[in-house]
């Protein structure tokens, strides 16, 4: 994990434990800053459907939610709706967590964090971009096939067989963050796997990167 005055700021926050499946808190229940440690938490809304849209997948090193720094530090509303957006653990997860009053007490004494705050945002901003790119691919095989790619680039780690994405996921779950229906996730994994791009069990294994990469942008 990058050592920077904004992450040791939070290290120092209060410690805690969450399981699979626990919800932390919704945008309005929780006047706090959140460091991951380790494990994945994934930011969601229910749709007026019924059914679950998952915005953003934070793993370790990652901030969050960076709405409320935005609204404390600078007065200024990221978002206007009436959604409630949840973050939930999707694997047991270490969090250190402060107050936002504490973080914009700190960047008043230390105005560098400005500047660790605004790289922050940029690691946010890419996944959005990401998302902005992947809704215009021309078929759903590309679309899995382009977010794998960012979550082994992201959550990867390499070994003998190729890339491992470290976080747990499921054709479900990339249903949820494609907003493609779970059947049509699994057809099209079965086409990547026949193609020799991806591999592995309950955890995916990319074979080879610039293949994938192939695919996705092709």
């Amino acid at each position: 994990m990058p050592e920077n005055r904004l992450r040791s700021l939070l290290l120092q926050g209060r410690h805690y434990r969450v399981g699979k499946q626990q919800v932390l808190q919704s945008t309005e229940d929780r006047d706090v800053i959140n460091l991951i440690v380790s494990g994945f938490v994934r930011k969601y809304l229910i749709t007026n459907n019924g059914s679950l849209s998952v915005m953003i997948i934070y793993g370790p090193g990652d901030i969050f939610p960076l709405t409320i720094t935005y609204n404390k530090i600078l007065n200024q509303k990221l978002y206007e709706g009436s959604e409630t957006f949840y973050y939930e653990a999707i694997a047991p997860t270490e969090i250190r967590t402060i107050d936002s009053a504490s973080l914009l007490n700190a960047v008043k004494n230390d105005p560098s964090l400005y500047k660790e705050l605004y790289i922050e945002a940029g690691r946010h901003l890419e996944f959005c971009i990401q998302s902005i790119e992947n809704i215009a691919m021309r078929s759903s095989e590309k679309r899995i096939a382009h977010l794998l790619l960012y979550l082994a680039r992201k959550f990867g780690s390499s070994i003998d067989e190729g890339v491992l994405i470290e976080m747990p996921i499921t054709h479900q779950s990339i249903s949820e963050l494609l907003n493609l229906t779970r059947e049509t996730v699994s057809t099209n994994m079965i086409k990547l796997r026949k193609k020799g791009l991806i591999d592995g069990g309950r955890k995916i294994v990319i074979t080879n990167l610039k293949k994938l990469q192939k695919e996705a942008y092709s």
